[in-house]
């Protein structure tokens, strides 16, 4: 539907176009020639003759003048006749007046609108209707032309005069290019020259727009010496200024088009710009830069030449409506790339694919305004297309130069402000820029820099774009300078100021006492920890004084927006009362956790026991302590039903050893051994920071059912003592299976009993001569006759029961006590070494 009406936007237009007839002040026809323009016609009735006063009369108020009673008399009846009502005119009653005051205030703002719109619409129709009459208009025109060129004096004037025309051109245009190239050795002088920075790149840019400038002022020298030499006519004269200022305009405006775009120079080009895109916007730069000049100064020339003011208004329009046509073809030519840097960077899929959906970017307000100007930039470039037009071809007064003057405004302050957003964005940047050796000092201080940088960033984008937005209100007519200048404004802006000021003075109170923690919890003790009490109170500290800040910021911003803040405060006390009524838990939990914290029972990283739950302290609130057992689970306990605390990392520890031998073994030697083993891990180097005070054995703990209970103890420091109890258990059961002590277990033994001379019966033998023979895989016998594996356990069962024994073979009888003899001879050898052993550390 849009598209549908702007291709029926010409046709409109077309009609407007010859609407209106316009003629500059002061044109007038060559001499000599006819003109085309139309006589007023004569006036049909005369003014009618003033009465010439009696010179008596005269004479009379001369002298009453100079008499000052009289003169003050005559005031006084002046003033008098002034307060009279005009004549045929009764004095209205006060009634009248009154009523006819109601009646103005009854006229509604609809009626103004309706009258309002009937008188545009009305003249809109008187402009078709005379744009109508100019297309009849147009044959006296030609009559006018065809009477010129068919008289050969009319002809010899005007040739005449378009020859001086000529020639002040042709002149101009001589010194133009003669200039030109003599300045082409110091134009390839600059043109070589490479800019070591930006800043010098802009200035030989400069200097290049000089020197594109002084060929054009030597045309503009040369052309006005020959219009002063050559003694033209006042109409010749100014027609040939018009060409000579259309001339000059137009290529200075593309000397700076060709300096910026630079469409044959690329190394020269300060714009980041392509080559296509330079060509692109160089073509049509001189399109729109001939056509509008050109044109424009054209027909002013050929009115002052004497050509028909419907000529004039015609060629004007012509040129009006050519150029709105371009706009629009180059708008909708570029609606495309415009829509793509309006939408910036970021334009991409939200959700890349693969892309997991945290890492999605987030859509700002300022992005999504953007895409939204991105989708309609077209339209509105259009609709002031269409306005600037319209304005043009309406001929309102002031319309077109208004317009104008807006639209430069704009683009300035749309310009400067996006040259002070890049400098706001360097400055910040610079400014918040922290060196290596701070960033190794402070770890989070680069991390809290960086949250405020884009809040700074939001604040002064913020004021640009609101001082961006004044300028162009004000240059458009609104008076936003006005309404910041009055009492409300300022007002307001004295609101806003305040409230930015107190919520810095607020992040600078709060990041004060952030980088105090960080530095009070940086300092280490001397064993290199920090203090797990500092480290519990002081993130405690801060969150309170967090809380404190966003109630007294809070209060102070809504008091400074003119609200009442003394209800708000009653109200917080009778709601706090009510808490404290309501929620006895809560300060059960909040009271007795603040005393376990001053009284620094616990503090983070202890390993406690609190109720039934065990495990390390990771957070403590004022109401909360919160463990991490060792399966990982997290468990969150309030104070308040919290009966009992053990703390088993409160300033040291100690590891309790507990080692259980065999009956059989020498306690006095066990606990020789494991004084040397508690010595030297006390010498290890990766424990003996760790131990705080040499080994203490208790001696012996315990006679358990099946071992004897050593027991010994290191003091170690806070946390340690698990890790010395698994070092220790290690090198005793290393220690001990290497010195052959042992470390009994929780057994049975099967006992059969024994007969009349206290041999054991035949079964225990026989299980060890099965075993043997299934690994020797030699033939099992009974009494002497060979079985099978049947036989054999029916034989184990009679004998287990009490029947009768049954005899080994005799040559696994005598394996079997040579075993035996031979490892009670390596016990002996090894209780002999051991004595030795002991003997000597006695001797040392």
């Amino acid at each position: 539907m849009i598209y549908r009406a702007f291709r029926l936007l010409p046709a409109v237009i077309l009609a407007l176009l010859l609407s209106v007839q316009a003629n500059p002040s002061g044109a007038q026809s060559l001499p000599g020639l006819p003109s085309a323009t139309p006589s007023a016609p004569a006036a049909t009735e005369e003014a009618e003759p003033v009465a010439r006063p009696e010179t008596a009369e005269l004479q009379s108020l001369v002298e009453t003048l100079k008499d000052d009673q009289k003169r003050e008399q005559l005031i006084r009846q002046i003033e008098a006749l002034t307060q009279l009502p005009a004549a045929g005119q009764a004095k209205a009653p006060v009634t009248a007046k009154a009523a006819a005051a109601a009646a103005a205030e009854e006229q509604t703002l609809l009626d103004s609108t309706l009258h309002d719109l009937s008188s545009q619409v009305g003249r809109v129709s008187g402009v078709l209707v005379e744009g109508i009459d100019t297309i009849f208009d147009l044959d006296r025109f030609w009559g006018w032309w065809v009477s010129i060129l068919s008289n050969a004096d009319h002809r010899e004037r005007l040739l005449l005069a378009l020859g001086k025309i000529l020639l002040v051109v042709a002149s101009g245009y001589v010194a133009h290019y003669i200039t030109r190239w003599a300045l082409t050795r110091p134009r390839r002088s600059l043109a070589a020259r490479e800019a070591s920075h930006p800043i010098f790149g802009w200035l030989l840019l400069l200097l290049r727009g000089l020197l594109e400038l002084i060929p054009i002022a030597a045309f503009f020298a040369a052309a006005q010496a020959v219009i002063v030499l050559a003694q033209m006519a006042p109409q010749i004269r100014l027609a040939s200024i018009a060409l000579i200022f259309a001339f000059v305009l137009s290529q200075a405006i593309m000397a700076g088009f060709t300096l910026l775009l630079a469409p044959d120079h690329p190394e020269r080009r300060r714009l980041p710009l392509t080559d296509e895109t330079a060509h692109y916007l160089h073509i049509w730069a001189r399109r729109f830069t001939y056509l509008a000049v050109f044109g424009l100064m054209g027909a002013h020339a050929a009115a002052l030449l004497g050509f028909p003011p419907t000529v004039y208004g015609v060629l004007r329009k012509i040129v009006h409506l050519t150029l709105a046509a371009m706009s629009v073809i180059f708008i909708l030519q570029n609606r495309k790339p415009v829509a793509d840097a309006l939408r910036g960077p970021d334009a991409a899929p939200d959700i890349a694919p693969g892309m997991p959906i945290v890492e999605a970017p987030r859509k700002t307000a300022l992005m999504r305004f953007r895409r939204r100007v991105a989708s309609i930039w077209h339209m509105l470039a259009l609709l002031y297309v269409v306005a600037a037009f319209s304005v043009l071809i309406l001929d309102i007064k002031g319309g077109f130069a208004f317009i104008s003057r807006a639209t430069l405004l704009t683009l300035a302050a749309l310009v400067i402000g996006r040259v002070i957003w890049g400098l706001a964005d360097r400055l910040v940047e610079r400014g918040f820029s922290l060196s290596p050796e701070l960033v190794r000092a402070f770890p989070s201080l680069e991390m809290r820099t960086n949250r405020y940088v884009p809040i700074l960033n939001t604040v002064f984008h913020t004021a640009i774009i609101i001082v961006v937005l004044v300028a162009i209100l004000q240059a458009w007519g609104f008076d936003a300078f006005g309404y910041i200048t009055s009492s409300g404004g300022q007002k307001l802006f004295g609101t806003i100021i305040s409230i930015v000021i107190i919520l810095a003075v607020a992040a600078v109170v709060w990041e004060f006492v952030s980088l105090f923690v960080e530095r009070y919890l940086k300092r280490l003790d001397d064993q290199g920890q920090s203090s797990n009490r500092a480290k519990t109170l002081l993130p405690l500290i801060r969150n309170a004084l967090l809380i404190v800040l966003i109630t007294m910021v809070t209060l102070i911003v809504l008091s400074e927006l003119g609200v009442n803040i003394a209800p708000l405060l009653a109200g917080a006390g009778v709601i706090g009362l009510a808490i404290g009524f309501g929620s006895q838990a809560l300060v059960k939990d909040v009271i007795t956790g603040l005393f376990l914290l001053i009284e620094d029972t616990i503090n983070v990283g202890d390993v406690v026991q609190v109720g039934s739950q065990s495990g390390a302290v990771e957070a403590m609130s004022i109401r909360t302590i919160r463990l991490r057992d060792v399966s990982g689970n997290v468990h969150v306990i309030p104070f308040g039903s919290v009966d009992t605390i053990t703390n088993m990392t409160k300033d040291f520890s100690r590891a309790l050893v507990d080692v259980g031998i065999a009956y059989r073994e020498d306690v006095d030697y066990v606990i020789g051994v494991m004084r040397k083993i508690g010595e030297e891990l006390a010498e290890d180097a990766a424990y003996k920071d760790s131990i705080t005070a040499p080994m203490e054995i208790f001696g012996v703990q315990a006679l358990g059912d099946s071992a004897v209970v050593i027991r010994c103890r290191f003091t170690t420091k806070a946390g340690m003592q698990w890790a010395i109890e698994r070092e220790m258990y290690r090198r005793v059961k290393n220690t001990f299976d290497a010195l052959g002590i042992e470390i009994p277990f929780p057994h049975q033994t099967l006992y059969f009993g024994v007969d009349q001379e206290g041999k054991a019966p035949a079964a225990r033998i026989l299980l060890e001569e099965m075993a043997q023979a299934r690994e020797t895989d030699k033939p099992r016998t009974i009494e002497g006759k060979e079985a099978s594996s049947d036989d054999l356990d029916a034989a184990v069962e009679e004998g287990g029961e009490g029947g009768e024994a049954v005899s080994p073979p005799p040559e696994l009888r005598d394996q079997a006590q040579a075993k035996a003899q031979a490892a009670k001879e390596d016990a002996e050898k090894e209780a002999a070494k051991a004595r030795e052993s002991q003997d000597t550390e006695k001797k040392i």
